[in-house]
C-alpha cells in the first residue's frame, strides 16, 4: 500500500511538469522565440498598431515590381494637414494633403527594391498638422517599423 501511494505522487509530478512545459513552450511559440514559428502573430501586432494609430497607416504593399502603395488613415477627431509622409527614407509626400477624420489618402510610387518573397523592414515618420489648433506633429510609429514581405 505504501509503494502505490508513493507512484501514485510521482505520476502525478510528473503529469504536471509535463503540462507546464507544454504551456511554456506555447507562450514561446506565440511570442516569436522560435524563429520562423511566431512570425506571424509579431507581423500581425505590428500591422494592428499602424492600424489604429492617430494617424494610421492601414494597408501598405511592397511589391518586386516597383509599384509600392500606402494608405494614411486619420484616425483623430480634428482635420490634419499632411506635409511630409516619409517610409524607408523615400519622400512620398509631393505636397500638402488635407484629410478629414475618418478620411485616408492613397500613395503610390517605388519606396524600395526587394525581392518576391523578401522580407522587409521600413521606418516610417508621418508630419502633420491638426487644424483646428494649428499644432505640428512627427509621428514615427514609437519605434514599430512597417513590416512585410515582398509580393511578387
Amino acid at each position: 500500500m505504501i509503494f502505490r501511494k508513493k507512484a501514485q505522487g510521482a505520476t502525478e509530478y510528473i503529469i504536471i511538469v509535463g503540462v507546464v512545459i507544454i504551456i511554456a513552450l506555447i507562450v514561446v511559440i506565440a511570442m516569436g522565440g522560435i524563429p520562423g514559428i511566431g512570425r506571424g502573430a509579431t507581423g500581425r501586432a505590428i500591422a494592428s498598431y499602424w492600424a489604429t494609430a492617430d494617424v494610421a497607416i492601414t494597408d501598405y504593399a511592397i511589391s518586386a515590381g516597383g509599384t509600392d502603395t500606402v494608405i494614411v488613415k486619420n484616425n483623430l477627431r480634428n482635420q490634419i494637414t499632411l506635409t511630409d509622409v516619409v517610409v524607408n527614407s523615400v519622400d512620398l509626400e509631393t505636397s500638402t494633403t488635407t484629410i478629414a477624420p475618418g478620411g485616408s489618402k492613397t500613395y503610390t510610387g517605388s519606396i524600395a527594391a526587394c525581392t518576391a518573397g523578401q522580407s522587409f523592414s521600413y521606418s516610417t515618420n508621418i508630419y502633420y498638422q491638426d487644424t483646428k489648433t494649428s499644432a505640428y506633429y512627427n509621428f514615427t510609429g514609437d519605434g514599430n517599423k512597417l513590416e512585410g514581405t515582398c509580393a511578387s
